[in-house]
């Protein structure tokens, strides 16, 4: 009898305990999109890692892990493989977590949606938010936090444990230097970093210039990452969240666990809420401020000593693999290619390296004259504005008005012009210019101005414009605001938007039809792509492509002959590409059917001293 006795009283507390599990959940459906491990894993996956065999490992138990926590927390939870999602399904829960690509998200969608670490700009960029490619390096702490936001507060509070510790070395790595601490607080998210003795996967961030500009936008905090201190590792716009770090939640700490939790009901709130403008713009005016600190004779030349320091660490690194070699030890056709690397001392001229950032029309007008140039920038600080999407032109109506172009009062003005009938032609560019609307009378901009004075806002990031703040209204399909996105344009000259271009050749060698294959990557001045990339440096390094057709063969173990690499600035494990990159190799075609095509090109990451691109290929063919 005391047996039954007990084990109904078991029975009993097991169900009060399940009860009471049920009743502290936080009553929201709950969808994660991610890699089923019972399907073949992808050839391409989001997850990015120096060490290779960590994403097969995590490819096996992701999704069981955030299907085991995310059903701890949420009363309804679902798992789905991202090859068999539908946009339809989150119209079905409270909350998505996108953790899986590729996955084709409608401008329409207004749904509540988290974009776990790359999957960020996978989803955003298309759309045009602003959580853009800045740069796949983020690690395992947060910083910059702003601590009173509720994703830190709300349902659970979260205590963090913060600890100060020495400022990541390329927060300093620009014109934020001055004002950058030497300490940081930071706050552990993810328990392995990329580079710890276990490595893990690597997080994303994106440009933090501009991203508050707008009031459909927030960012939360930033991250130890190898770009600046502004990076953004989490952050939301419109119905969307950003979380970088790449961690599931067995890696997350248990801090980190309560906040992505705090996440996931915060998103909730903004539901059918969708962003309002698009980025449509990288370079803003903090672009400037770069500008003037690169135009510095010290700068230069610490350029030319790391330069000469950063050649005797690679011919020390070409030894050490040349001694490896020597024991028998197979050091991988990457590191083949870096030991075939000639060295170069050579230098640009001060000369050159000023016409690099301020082109020729305005180095004939200050020569080398550093100070001339700041002064310039700085008096007319308040009139730039886009010539594309990574540059900024001098405005000179507004220099002319003599108003900030991102003051109100500038637009007063037009419309005060235009109703004298005074320079009427200068009031409406600058009203275009800076507005999203077409009108042309001066009674209609007048009526607009009046109309929504009081509810404008700024925005750089959305390109240089006023807007009408239409966010927070419940208001189905209202339209984005601003241009369309520029599209890259494959063109044979290295541009802003494009800044590498691929082209190949023939160079005559043995005859024959018996001879070299030139790869040539032309990048355009101030950006780099990456030679070498040592380990737990999360940069990709450049990688010939090549496909033969039937009858045409070449040594494919033997290295692709190349350029000579040079330090990367600021990293003494990186060597990078600038100016021109060439591979060569030599093909024997003598076998080839008529019309036969060459596929060659290069796969890369380009890079200037401030933000990167994602990794591209390009691919092209040549007829024999």
């Amino acid at each position: 009898m005391k047996k039954i006795l007990l084990l109904l009283i078991s029975v009993c507390l097991i169900q009060v305990y399940a009860l009471a599990a049920q009743r502290n959940k936080i009553a929201l459906r709950v969808l994660y999109v991610g890699y089923n491990p019972e399907k073949p894993m992808p050839k391409s996956v989001v997850y990015y890692s120096t060490t290779p065999s960590i994403i097969e490992k995590v490819y096996q138990g992701r999704m069981a892990d955030f299907k085991a926590f995310l059903a701890q927390r949420f009363t309804a939870v679902q798992v789905v493989d991202v090859a068999d999602y539908k946009v339809e399904m989150s119209d079905e829960v409270d909350v998505t977590i996108m953790d899986a690509g590729p996955v084709k998200i409608p401008e329409s969608f207004n749904r509540p949606m988290i974009l776990m670490h790359a999957m960020a700009p996978n989803v955003g960029l298309p759309l045009g938010l602003k959580f853009d490619w800045y740069c796949q390096c983020l690690d395992n702490e947060a910083l910059n936090i702003k601590t009173s936001h509720p994703i830190f507060n709300t349902p659970n509070a979260v205590k963090l444990s913060m600890k100060k510790k020495p400022t990541p070395g390329s927060f300093f790595n620009g014109h934020q230097d001055e004002k950058t601490p030497r300490e940081m607080d930071r706050w552990q998210v993810v328990k392995q970093g990329f580079s710890s003795s276990e490595p893990y996967l690597i997080g994303m961030v994106s440009h933090g210039e501009g991203f508050n500009d707008s009031p459909d936008a927030e960012s939360l905090s930033g991250g130890v990452c190898l770009k600046n201190a502004e990076a953004v590792a989490l952050g939301r716009q419109g119905n969307y969240f950003m979380w970088g770090f790449a961690g599931s939640p067995n890696y997350m700490t248990t801090e980190a666990q309560d906040v992505f939790v705090n996440a996931v009901c915060y998103i909730k709130k903004f539901d059918r809420l969708a962003a309002i403008v698009k980025k449509v713009q990288i370079e803003t005016r903090s672009g400037i401020d770069e500008l003037v600190y690169r135009l510095d004779k010290k700068l230069y030349d610490q350029a030319i000593i790391s330069r000469k320091e950063g050649n005797l660490r690679m011919l020390k690194l070409q030894e050490e693999l040349k001694a490896r070699k020597a024991k028998g030890e197979d050091i991988g056709h990457g590191n083949e290619m870096f030991l075939k690397m000639p060295v170069t001392n050579d230098t640009q001229s001060f000369e050159s390296y000023l016409k690099g950032f301020v082109g020729d029309s305005l180095f004939t007008q200050f020569g080398t004259n550093t100070s001339a140039y700041h002064q310039y920038y700085r008096q007319n600080y308040e009139y730039f504005y886009p010539s594309g999407t990574y540059t900024l032109q001098l405005d000179r109506d507004a220099q002319k008005l003599g108003i900030s172009n991102r003051k109100l009062a500038i637009l007063e003005k037009c419309v005060s012009l235009l109703e004298a009938h005074k320079d009427t032609e200068l009031a409406l560019r600058v009203l275009q210019r800076y507005t999203t609307e077409k009108f042309i009378t001066a009674s209609e901009w007048r009526n607009w101005l009046n109309e929504n004075k009081n509810n404008l806002f700024y925005t750089e990031s959305g390109g240089f414009k006023f807007m009408v703040n239409t966010f927070g209204k419940r208001i189905e399909n209202v339209p984005v605001q601003s241009y369309q996105l520029p599209k890259a344009v494959e063109s044979a000259e290295p541009t802003a938007a494009d800044p590498v271009s691929i082209s190949a050749r023939f160079i005559p060698g043995k005859g024959n039809k018996q001879d070299s294959l030139l790869i040539e990557a032309r990048i355009l001045k101030g950006w780099h792509i990456y030679a070498y990339v040592g380990k737990d440096n999360p940069f990709i390094p450049s990688e010939v492509k090549l496909d033969l057709p039937e009858g045409i063969t070449a040594d494919l173990q033997t290295p692709w002959e190349t350029t000579a690499a040079i330090p990367c600035p600021g990293n003494p494990d990186i060597f990078i590409f600038e100016g021109t990159a060439q591979f060569r190799l030599a093909i024997d075609y003598s076998k080839a059917k008529a019309g036969a095509k060459i596929k060659c090109g290069l796969y890369y990451q380009a890079c200037d001293a401030t933000k990167c691109f994602p990794p591209k290929e390009k691919l092209i063919e040549i007829s024999i």
